[in-house]
């Protein structure tokens, strides 16, 4: 066991060499094609977005039209997901497609962004920097999105000065289990 100890302290540049960095290259790739796969399936549209929330509406009356039999989620597959847990209750739950994805507008004059839920930071961090911006608070994994964050409570490394991600958001818009459409202040 000792020789093993003395391998891996002596010569662990062998392993992240040729067996981390490959990894992790890999795994740049497998984001890299999420994101293109993302942006295609879901191009940046901010004009659509009444409509889109319209469609999520309908889909949460119809549900209740019928019922409220089941639960409701998201219909995310799994992979997009940030989770490793499978999402094998997606399978019995009703599924209302979510595909918000846009950064809507970039007010220079409030110093304010408005964005859709699954706007991923790596989009909106695209966004802000031809303007030289910044969110306060800055998640370190492009991938997590607005809506995950505020729900899942993002605390990230500047968090002990500006809050919690859900503290730097002036307003929220929600679509509520009954269909109804808030702003929240």
């Amino acid at each position: 066991m000792a020789d093993i100890r003395y391998i891996f302290n002596s010569y662990r540049w062998f392993f992240v060499v040729f067996f981390l960095f490959p990894l992790s290259l890999v795994n740049d790739i497998i984001h890299s094609f999420c994101a293109a796969y993302n942006s295609l399936m879901y191009p940046n549209k901010p004009h659509e977005h009444n409509k889109r929330v319209d469609q999520i509406r309908s889909e949460i009356r119809e549900w209740i039209s019928e019922g409220c039999k089941t639960k409701l989620c998201t219909a995310r597959p799994g992979w997009q997901a940030m989770s490793l847990r499978a999402g094998k209750y997606k399978s019995t739950y009703r599924n209302i497609s979510v595909n918000l994805f846009d950064v809507l507008e970039i007010n220079e004059d409030k110093k304010t962004c408005r964005v859709e839920p699954m706007c991923s930071m790596g989009k909106l961090t695209h966004a802000l920097l031809p303007q030289g911006w910044t969110i306060p608070v800055v998640p370190e994994l492009d991938d997590l999105t607005v809506g995950g964050l505020v729900a899942g409570v993002g605390i990230e490394t500047s968090s002990h000065k500006y809050g919690l991600f859900q503290h730097i958001c002036v307003s929220f818009e929600v679509v509520m289990a009954d269909g109804r459409y808030l702003s929240i202040y």
